[in-house]
């Protein structure tokens, strides 16, 4: 399955104009202390697939923002591209259409943002 990309350039776009998005970092919580994205919401790949079938009201809880919907613009992100490709794998086929790898992750975004590490 070719998994599809956002690149930086168009994220961004995104993150600059307040695009309609969802940003998810599913790096692990001890790994968000080199920074995240702006707008970035935080979804452990450990816990992303029991995170899919919560119930909405359970998901907001336990994570602090809502639920992404099946037909939001969704893009997965991590510390270099490999667990947000499988996160990336995993949404579509739990019917998340457009779901999206940010292939760099932090590695490429920390190029240009000083507030992102690179680790």
């Amino acid at each position: 399955m070719e998994i599809p990309i956002v690149n930086r350039d168009e994220l961004r776009n995104l993150v600059d104009k307040k695009g309609n998005y969802v940003l998810v970092d599913v790096r692990e919580l001890e790994e968000l202390k080199h920074g995240m994205i702006p707008t970035a919401k935080n979804l452990p790949m450990s816990e992303l697939l029991e995170a899919f079938d919560l119930p909405e009201e359970g998901f907001k809880a336990k994570y602090g923002f809502d639920k992404p919907k099946k037909e939001n613009n969704i893009i997965f992100y991590c510390r270099t591209g490999e667990r947000s490709r499988v996160a990336t794998q995993l949404a579509i086929q739990k019917g998340f259409k457009k779901a999206r790898n940010y292939f760099g992750s932090v590695y490429d975004w920390s190029d240009f943002d000083s507030n992102v590490k690179k680790y």
